[in-house]
């Protein structure tokens, strides 16, 4: 019987059954990838939010939710170097609760779906009796020659994050422990873990540039998402601890609750930033790609090497990270207790 929720997806990929031929890339990566027509890839990808496991209500609110929901599938396409172009919504709606709230759902999707011009056009809307559920599938584009995928990474490539790391697992563990902050920390806090940002702009220029050589999204973590793009490629890695960008206030938040600022920087997830390995001779270009298109300049982290570990160099030590991460079935998020942000 699988043990984790990976096991459980390669259990369910060996039921399924190979892909028709049209499928260029089914399941294994972030988004499935067809074959539309002639210099075009169809690209799809669909994510669950679930009360009590994805969001508390305690301290998100309706809008919020959308955007959010939205947000983490365009990430997936980020991930792909694509462009997002439609979606799907299902809402999974306890009838005890007023419809207004479920408006306003539909208004952060509108949000969301409107800064980055796509459009929602269906979905299906049933009664639950229990938890909200909010499902999105969302559909994107890319041309062959760039679609980026996770087993790209080659052995001597540098490992590059487009941003902070463990902001929103901060904000959680914050929340979750009730932490009496000022609103100079929990501003970045609040807005990694309710309103992410999906990194489509270093998605496209990526893959236009050729730039990367594998992408994913960081949606479980540092250390369970380069373990993918590792296990893909049939390679190991490297991550130097003192390069990793842990902002100031994930610190404050793990020293006040006697955590390391790495566990949250690395485990944590739900960062939505993207992690890509790129050939060693591509850092200036790299750099000079990001800074003509006015985007924060990436962060080399670490390299890929040959073996099959992730590890973490710290001084003349090293840890394994391998598949350490957020598992749907391995490990639970706690709910957060009813307290709220400072008001926005």
């Amino acid at each position: 019987m699988p043990a984790s929720e990976r096991e459980l997806i390669e259990q369910m990929r060996r039921i399924f059954g190979p892909p028709p031929p049209e499928v260029i890339l089914g399941i294994g990566d972030d988004c499935a990838v067809l074959a539309s027509r002639p210099g075009e890839y169809l690209l799809w990808t669909m994510d669950t939010l679930v009360e009590g496991v994805h969001f508390d209500l305690a301290y998100t609110s309706w809008r919020q939710l959308g955007r959010k929901a939205l947000a983490v599938n365009l990430s997936d396409i980020a991930a792909m170097g694509g462009e997002p172009s439609t979606a799907l919504v299902s809402l999974g709606w306890d009838p005890s609760r007023d419809l207004a709230g479920a408006l306003e759902v539909a208004l952060g999707i509108q949000d969301m779906a409107a800064l980055y011009q796509l459009a929602v056009i269906g979905g299906d809307t049933i009664r639950t009796p229990g938890p909200i559920m909010l499902s999105v599938t969302v559909l994107g584009r890319v041309a062959p020659v760039e679609l980026l995928r996770r087993d790209g990474a080659r052995i001597g490539d540098n490992i590059y994050v487009t941003g902070p790391l463990g902001l929103a697992a901060a904000g959680l563990a914050a929340l979750q422990a009730g932490l009496n902050l000022p609103e100079t920390i929990w501003t970045p806090l609040r807005a990694a873990l309710l309103e992410p940002q999906p990194q489509l702009a270093a998605g496209r220029l990526l893959a236009q540039r050729g730039l990367a050589t594998a992408l994913i999204d960081l949606s479980d973590g540092v250390a369970a998402d380069l373990t993918q793009i590792c296990r893909a490629s049939g390679v190991g890695a490297v991550i130097w601890a003192e390069r990793l960008p842990v902002p100031e206030a994930v610190k404050i938040v793990a020293t006040r609750l006697d955590r390391r600022p790495l566990e949250l920087a690395l485990h944590g997830g739900e960062d939505y930033q993207l992690l890509f390995t790129a050939a060693p001779g591509q850092q200036t270009s790299i750099l000079t790609a990001f800074a003509a298109a006015a985007l924060p300049p990436p962060r080399a982290i670490g390299e890929i090497v040959a073996g099959h570990q992730v590890c973490l160099r710290l001084g003349d030590q090293e840890e394994d990270l391998t598949g350490g991460g957020f598992d749907h079935f391995a490990g639970q998020k706690q709910r957060a207790p009813t307290v709220r942000f400072p008001p926005e």
